[in-house]
């Protein structure tokens, strides 16, 4: 399950995996809805090896502010506790798959 977080949980979220997925988004968005099960489904395929997240942008604006996000849906990626890379727009489930394996790899190999 993606774990919902805020400004509460937003620091430690990344704390205890190599890699950690947050998906900022808003309910008003469309492509972030069609973003969602593609998340869901790759937060069952790979089974704590990655941790996902999400923040919703209207309840907290400012932790949007401080990531820089200026378009939704977004995703942070960190790596080690600490974010690594930005990925905007909707992306279909096998592209962010392909994506993540990479990502996976890189963190696996440090």
């Amino acid at each position: 399950m993606i774990e919902p977080v805020d400004k509460t949980t937003f620091e430690t979220v990344a704390a205890d995996t190599a890699l950690t997925v947050v998906d900022f988004w808003a309910d008003w968005c469309g492509p972030c809805k069609m973003q969602e099960p593609a998340l869901e489904a790759l937060d069952d395929a790979y089974d704590g090896q990655i941790k996902f997240a999400s923040l919703d942008v209207d309840q907290h604006q400012e932790i949007a502010e401080k990531f820089e996000i200026m378009s939704i849906p977004a995703l942070v990626i960190f790596k080690n506790g600490k974010p690594a890379e930005k990925v905007v727009g909707f992306h279909p489930q096998a592209a962010l798959k392909k994506y993540l394996d990479q990502k996976l790899a890189e963190v696996t190999a440090d």
